[in-house]
């Protein structure tokens, strides 16, 4: 089959653009004392904790477009006056906020992405990353699971990261607003770096509410999708989309809940394709193979394609980024950030090859597999 790249000029530029960034990153490291920028990396805390507080405290809501001294804001809030100066003072230190007089905020192009209501929000993500239920493992968890190997989350909580998702709705609500907002952090450009042309339905395993897959149609019409998603989180889905006066696109998009582990909807032609974006990391090696195995019954006698999103991790010398991102797998789930030969390892385990990896603009490739 030909290849599904696409926009491979702008693909390269972005990747380029994305080494001088991460070169960029860790100037610090080269340029600071070691001592110093070890306590500054020992501090790291002292501002997440200031941020998640601001978040939680509405503060870019309540500033708003205006400039507000922080004795009006605190006022306004019912906060203490002086600590809330203190505060915000370090954020603008800090890019966060603006001091434009002394005492005197407003939001900065940083703040303005704390708000819910704009359009590259990331305030769920905030929220949901500074809650005391992914908090926990990190400090009190972390230095017994480097010891003995389990999983930092269940020592916490008793559980996997997914499996207390079931058990606590609220934080399930936050957890499915934080993966939405995903899309503010990576945009929907790189979803043109494929060739959805060869397709007509996407299946979209652990789709959450259907944003990347909505904004895959809008730019495909000859496609279809099925959303699979766990039921409370679909449940609403619907109604969704259609306070956002998107009824067309409900026409050619569907829901279903269920759990993958137990049965993945059928496919119906060989040109369907099974997009898992962000989910085989968050799995370890056993649970993907048994949901393969889930994935082989669902395609039945015929031969769709599987696309799986996920970063593909260099041998040595990872991308910073990733590297977090693996350390929070580590923190909540047996999963992992993979190297090419991990990944073919995996599915080759499976009966299934990776026909081609295709770069877009994003950290993550898409990974395509095929029935041998």
């Amino acid at each position: 089959m030909e290849s599904l790249q696409k926009n491979r000029f702008r693909v390269r530029l972005f990747k380029a653009l994305l080494n001088l960034a991460n070169r960029l990153a860790v100037l610090p490291n080269r340029l600071t004392p070691p001592p110093f920028r070890l306590l500054q990396l020992g501090s790291a805390f002292w501002l997440s904790r200031a941020l998640y507080v601001a978040t939680k405290l509405g503060l870019a809501e309540a500033l708003g477009e205006r400039e507000v001294s922080a004795t009006e804001l605190a006022a306004a809030l019912e906060l203490d006056s002086e600590h809330l100066y203190r505060l915000l003072r370090m954020l603008a230190a800090n890019g966060v906020f603006a001091e434009n007089s002394p005492r005197i905020f407003r939001n900065s192009p940083m703040s303005h992405c704390l708000r819910a209501d704009h359009p590259q929000s990331v305030r769920a993500m905030i929220l949901m990353h500074n809650d005391p239920v992914m908090t926990a493992p990190w400090f009190d968890a972390l230095e017994a699971g480097i010891r003995d190997g389990e999983t930092p989350f269940v020592r916490s909580h008793g559980v996997e990261l997914y499996r207390y998702m079931d058990s606590d709705p609220v934080f399930d609500q936050l957890f499915s607003r934080a993966m939405d907002a995903v899309e503010a952090l990576t945009g929907s450009d790189y979803l043109c770096d494929f060739d959805w042309s060869h397709f007509t339905q996407i299946v979209d395993v652990g789709g959450s509410l259907g944003s990347k897959t909505a904004a895959i149609l809008r730019n495909n019409p000859q496609l279809r999708a099925l959303v699979f998603d766990r039921p409370q989180v679909v449940e609403g889905a619907v109604e969704y989309w259609r306070a956002r006066n998107e009824q067309a696109l409900l026409e050619r998009m569907t829901f279903a809940g269920g759990d993958m582990f137990e049965a993945i909807p059928q496919a119906e032609t060989d040109r369907d394709i099974y997009l898992f974006v962000g989910v085989f990391h968050g799995l370890g090696d056993g649970d993907v193979q048994k949901l393969l195995d889930k994935l082989k019954q669902a395609f039945g006698d015929k031969r769709p394609t599987l696309l799986v999103v996920d970063a593909v991790v260099a041998e040595q010398n990872i991308d910073p980024a990733v590297a977090g991102f693996d350390m929070q797998m580590l923190i909540g789930t047996r999963g992992r950030e993979r190297t090419l030969a991990e990944w073919r390892a995996l599915f080759e385990g499976a009966c299934l090859r990776i026909e081609e990896v295709v770069e877009v603009r994003t950290f993550a490739s898409f990974i395509v597999v095929r029935m041998n």
